[in-house]
Formats: structure tokens, sequence, C-alpha cells
């Protein structure tokens, strides 16, 4: 395991054990009267300072930035990309479908990653050209190639960004179960590729995402076998609309949505 992905984790756990903590009294703040955004504001943003404490501890050379607090470290080596808690809406209910992301980026590009799921304790990391793991076991994506034998997973379109694409979206799903399909729906774009990369589904697509929310889950996508594109099948994923999947499935799936997204 690089260095690198060592320090990683040992931050991603410890916001990890910090987030599980606060979350309990999530349901009892709710109770006094506190908005969902400001408890999630006020744990993410702890938990983000857990994780910068180690980090800027033991790489003081790299920058680093954090999704609330943009750049809270400057270097002049590479940059940690840090987002404490992806999927806002199901850590403020009480659900498992978040994720602690941390990437590791030089001159542009990912050449580390980890995604920590903090309910579940599942750990998927990845080092360029190294290959992805989860809880120290390599893992591969999945062979499956038709629509009808395969688990998808996307994102349910009711956010503001996401609105515009709901007859689109829904098309797509009712060819899929028409075909046979199964459909998952996950709130944190990182954790919904990760599991890509391990096999548990076997594509995902996502709508108008951030460079934020792709980057850990498409880099370990990838070392794990997947190919990452936009809906017209481009290598580019800079429209935020992405699809992510085995080669096989990309060639199975990208009809459908380049028809219904065109």
């Amino acid at each position: 395991m690089q260095p690198k992905i060592n320090v990683a984790l040992k931050a991603a756990r410890a916001a990890s054990d910090f987030i599980q903590h606060t979350q309990e009294k999530i349901l009892f703040d709710k109770e006094q009267g506190q908005q969902a955004a400001e408890i999630y504001n006020s744990i993410c943003m702890n938990a983000e300072r857990t994780i910068v404490q180690i980090l800027e501890k033991a790489y003081p050379a790299d920058t680093i930035t954090t999704r609330l607090q943009g750049t809270v470290q400057n270097g002049e080596e590479g940059e940690w990309i840090v987002d404490a808690i992806q999927g806002q809406h199901a850590f403020t209910r009480g659900l498992s479908g978040f994720a602690t992301t941390i990437s590791y980026v030089v001159a542009g590009k990912v050449e580390h990653a980890v995604i920590v799921n903090p309910k579940t304790r599942d750990e998927f990391y990845a080092s360029k050209g190294r290959g992805a793991y989860l809880n120290n076991s390599r893992i591969r994506t999945s062979q499956e190639r038709l629509v009808e034998q395969a688990t998808i997973a996307t994102q349910f379109p009711g956010t503001s960004a996401t609105q515009p694409y709901i007859s689109s979206q829904l098309a797509v799903l009712q060819e899929v179960a028409e075909k046979g399909g199964r459909a998952i729906m996950q709130d944190a774009p990182a954790l919904t590729f990760a599991n890509v990369a391990a096999g548990r589904v076997d594509a995902a697509w996502g709508l108008e995402l951030q460079e934020w929310e792709l980057q850990a889950g498409v880099f370990i996508a990838k070392e794990s076998g997947c190919i990452a594109s936009g809906f017209d099948g481009a290598p580019s994923v800079q429209s935020g609309h992405v699809l992510c999947a085995n080669p096989r499935m990309i060639k199975s799936l990208l009809p459908l949505l380049n028809k219904h997204f065109n």
C-alpha cells in the first residue's frame, strides 16, 4: 500500500469516527428545531478539520482543498482534495449511502484516491497503475454486457440541478425496466462509482456532477477496469453527465442514454 494511501485512510477513518458519532445526534437536533442543512454543514466542517489536521502534519508541502472551506493550506507539490461527507441527503436522514472522499492530484491528474463509507466501514482505494482495492482485497468491475441482466445505479432527479432531466431520466429507467434490468438509486456519486469498481453494480451514471464528486470514484473505477465517458461516448467527463461501466456494458448503455438525453 502506498504511503499516501495509508495517510489518507488514517484521515478518513478519523473523520468516520467523528461522523458516525455525531450522526446519532441528528434526530435530536432536528427535534430542537435545527435545520438539516445547518446540522450537515456544522458536522461536515468539523470532519474536514479532522482530515486536514492529519494531512497537513504528514504533507506540509502539499496544497489541501476542502469542499466547504476551500484551500486551507498552500503548497508547491501535489494537492489533496477533500469531501468529508458526500451524500448530504442520505446523511441527514440517517441512511448509509454517504461517503468521505480524499483525492491526491498532481498536474491535474489523480494519482491516489480513497473513499470510505463511515456507516459500513467499507474502504475503497487506488493508486495510479496499481489497481483498485476494497478492504485490502483487489477488486475488478463486473463483466456483464447485457442490460437485461444488469443492475445499474443512478440518482433520483430531485435536486434543482437535475430536475430539468426528469423526463429523460425516467425514460431511460423505463427502458431498462422493460428489458428486465434492475436499478437502484444512490445519493453519493463517488460511492456509486466505487460500487461499480467492485462489481456490486454493473454500471452507473450521473447528471450534472461536479469535479469533486467525480475525481475519487471515477479514478478507482478506472483502476478496476471500468471506462468513464460522457453520454455521447467521448472520454471527457467535463460535461458532468457521466456513464461508468465495463467496456461491454458501456456499449449497451450509451445508445439508451444518447437517445433520451441527446
